[in-house]
């Protein structure tokens, strides 16, 4: 297997492409963003059809995998017929991060505006790809699951200050009108509080992690209604890929944020098309 990213640049951005059309399929976040990579990060010197597939912009230093099929599943329907989801996962402060993720998104689908967009923020993430495991029941683990679920507590004062910053560059897309809805993931409801009170655009939407917490925190569930606030429930970990892992595949460089998108048609809720896009860079040699 030959790797498509070498050194010669400093920062690069990977597009997997609608890893539906792979045997990928409904798969856990962190297998479904590995593979997808590998897929799209090596070449098989024996296999023409894969070159094909692949668009590599050797200005940017950008990859796309499939780009004309993805291109097909988002015209097929008309732009008011589907709706386009997207859920950012960031592990140190960065607005630029934030930045960069929105506008690869926007320019990758070729829409001018996508309909939500979740922000997980985790700078004390656990080093592990793995979820928890779903047979094995978190309220078992007593105190030490409700501390690990407890957003504020990890990550103190000033992650609630980082974590202000990241939504302010987000509501200043929601402003333009370029995302739709916004919404945040894993928040105790004191930390979701704080963070709706400062808001200029208030969350619609907050995700919580059932492999954290078996029930959802009443004090959260309360919240949510009273303020309109849609509550969705995930399975994604926190650290989507390990460092050494990413370094595996591409060597040399460091996520600096992912993301997933999902496209589907409204009418009948049918999913037609999902991908994983990925920025990351290497120090300066």
């Amino acid at each position: 297997m030959i790797p498509t990213i070498t050194k010669k640049y400093q920062n690069v951005v990977i597009s997997t492409g609608n890893i539906i059309t792979t045997e990928l399929g409904q798969r856990k976040s962190n297998e479904e963003l590995y593979d997808g990579l590998k897929i799209t990060l090596h070449t098989d010197p024996s296999a023409e059809r894969e070159v094909v597939e692949k668009e590599i912009d050797q200005l940017h230093g950008r990859v796309q995998r499939a780009t004309q099929e993805l291109t097909t599943r988002l015209t097929e329907n008309g732009r008011n017929e589907i709706s386009i989801g997207a859920k950012i996962f960031l592990n140190r402060h960065s607005t630029e991060c934030v930045n960069q993720a929105v506008e690869e998104l926007l320019n990758i689908l070729s829409v001018t505006h996508v309909d939500n967009v979740v922000l997980a923020y985790h700078p004390n993430a656990v080093a592990s790809a793995t979820p928890v495991a779903t047979t094995k029941s978190p309220c078992s683990e007593g105190s030490t699951v409700s501390k690990a679920a407890n957003w504020s507590q990890r990550n103190g004062k000033e992650g609630v200050a980082e974590l202000k910053e990241l939504y302010q560059t987000l509501e200043q897309y929601a402003l333009k009108q370029q995302i739709t809805q916004l919404g945040i993931a894993d928040l105790d409801a004191a930390a979701l509080e704080e963070l709706h009170n400062s808001a200029q655009v208030a969350p619609t939407i907050a995700q919580v992690n059932l492999s954290t917490c078996c029930v959802v925190p009443p004090e959260l569930q309360e919240f949510c209604t009273a303020h309109d606030i849609q509550l969705n429930t995930h399975s994604d970990p926190e650290l989507l890929l390990p460092a050494e892992q990413f370094d595996g595949l591409a060597p040399g460089y460091t996520i600096d944020w992912s993301l997933r998108y999902q496209v589907h048609v409204r009418c009948r809720g049918v999913l037609t098309a999902k991908g994983y896009i990925v920025g990351a860079s290497r120090s300066s040699d």
